[in-house]
């Protein structure tokens, strides 16, 4: 290693490139001299010379330089500044490519500088440069250089494809329409599983179980327009899969809009909605202040701040998402529940009910534990009104069903009355049989035929989803 300067004689060699007295410089190195200064120097007779630009000083200073370092940093400076003939002129004099970033060099935005890395050996594939590059630059020059790449060297296209289907995720998760159009249209998939740009360098990386897809970014944090830009196509995507996405933080547009391309919202293996569970435990988080700032044990979240989750939940139960939650997703609802106020647990029981959108078993297994009975104290009024005791039964199922007149029974057959009612508007089916909508509401109650809950035709006519039609239930004795 050189011989370090004394302070004076490196203030003197610094003044002798700064002022690019080239033939002084030449003879002080004839002279045998070091050109090391001391450490505590912040700049070094090379950095000088670069500031100056002047060429035959720094062609001189790297020729005799006193380190590997040295030369390294020479190159690094010069991709710094753009400047072609200087990288040539450092790599030519030894240094080694490897030791600048390529995102670095693709930051220069010059294709001409990009190409000599290129074909020196630079590494255009470890640390994912090109991805980073076009969330850094957002520059359509990125992109031009990335399309130059995979031309120039088919050998590595399949490593610069992850490059630009990561790109595409992370865009999807930022939200940049634009750059999402950019990528669709250079190649990238947005299928294409695996971590974002951001978590690149995790060590969970590389785990199955951590990756997405642009589809999947583009529904959890609810980016419609790039959702819609992206095409999901119903023969290859998983529609009930992205609903789950978009429920995960109750992105109750981007649900409606998954819901209209027909994903089923019960896509669980026992028939049950995954969407709407991912709701339920987003009751949990939605009031984010109580979540960081740990709020005491009896502070109960205002309804009014689970107001998105729970106009998620409503779409779901509306579009016939069904609840069949295992035990221990029974008792996790519940915890959540707990620390609201307690009419989100009478909203959410009403839509159930309303919608029948669980079992009356599971319904009442819910609400029925003593601490829910304590949390819901006070509401029955407001359970009532929903047809509902606070133990989860139905206020219907404590009465005796109307028992069946002889005319009734005589008048109308079941089985053609059910599948009248279900086939048109309970209006029509009465001018049929000259009686009114109410009266026939009331035959239909003694009958035990299930009608069609209110609104069914006007969604049906507007071609939005409507829930199934119950089958006909025994008439029981009563």
């Amino acid at each position: 290693m050189a011989e370090e300067l004394s302070i004076d004689d490196a203030k003197a060699l610094l003044a002798l490139c700064a002022s690019g007295r080239l033939y002084a410089v030449e003879a002080w190195v004839g002279a045998g001299r070091s050109l090391q200064v001391p450490r505590a120097f912040r700049k070094t007779p090379l950095q000088v010379a670069f500031a100056t630009g002047f060429h035959s000083l720094i062609e001189l200073l790297l020729r005799h330089a006193p380190n590997q370092q040295t030369k390294n940093e020479a190159l690094s400076e010069a991709v710094h500044r753009r400047r072609s003939d200087l990288i040539d002129l450092a790599l030519t004099c030894g240094a080694e490519i490897g030791t600048v970033p390529f995102v670095d060099v693709l930051g220069t935005a010059d294709k001409s500088i990009v190409s000599t890395f290129l074909s020196r050996g630079a590494d255009p594939v470890t640390g994912f440069p090109f991805a980073h590059a076009m969330r850094e630059l957002k520059a359509k020059t990125t992109l031009g250089m990335y399309l130059d790449c995979r031309r120039q060297y088919p050998e590595l296209a399949g490593k610069l494809q992850q490059q630009a289907d990561m790109a595409l995720r992370q865009f999807s998760c930022d939200g940049n329409l634009k750059w999402v159009s950019l990528l669709l249209w250079a190649g990238a998939d947005p299928r294409s599983p695996g971590p974002l740009l951001e978590h690149a360098e995790d060590e969970h990386a590389q785990d199955p179980e951590t990756h997405t897809t642009a589809f999947d970014e583009a529904c959890t944090w609810g980016h419609i327009e790039i959702l819609k830009r992206l095409n999901p196509d119903p023969t290859r995507d998983d529609f009930g899969a992205l609903l789950e996405k978009a429920a995960f933080f109750a992105r109750r547009d981007t649900m409606a809009h998954v819901l209209t391309l027909g994903a089923n919202p019960n896509n669980k293996a026992n028939g049950g909605s995954a969407a709407l569970e991912a709701c339920i435990r987003h009751l949990g988080w939605e009031n984010i202040d109580a979540v960081l700032h740990r709020h005491g044990k009896h502070y109960q979240t205002p309804s009014y701040k689970v107001l998105r989750t729970r106009d998620a939940i409503r779409l779901l139960v509306e579009h016939g998402a069904l609840w069949k939650p295992d035990a221990s997703s029974l008792n996790d609802a519940r915890r959540i529940l707990y620390k609201i106020e307690p009419q989100v647990t009478v909203e959410l029981a009403g839509m159930l009910a309303k919608h029948r959108a669980c079992d009356d078993a599971v319904l009442h297994d819910f609400l029925r534990p003593p601490r829910m009975q304590q949390h819901l104290a006070g509401c029955e009024h407001q359970m009532a009104r929903i047809g509902l005791t606070l133990e989860g039964q139905r206020k219907a199922d404590l009465r005796r069903p109307d028992r069946p007149s002889a005319y009734v029974l005589a008048s109308y057959d079941r089985e053609t009355l059910y599948r009248e009612v279900w086939a048109e508007p309970t209006q029509k089916v009465a001018q049929r049989y000259g009686i009114s909508d109410v009266a026939l509401a009331k035959v239909c109650r003694q009958l035990q035929v299930p009608k069609p809950s209110r609104g069914y035709w006007a969604k049906k006519t507007s071609g939005r989803p409507v829930p199934g039609r119950p089958k006909l239930p025994r008439l029981t004795a009563s």
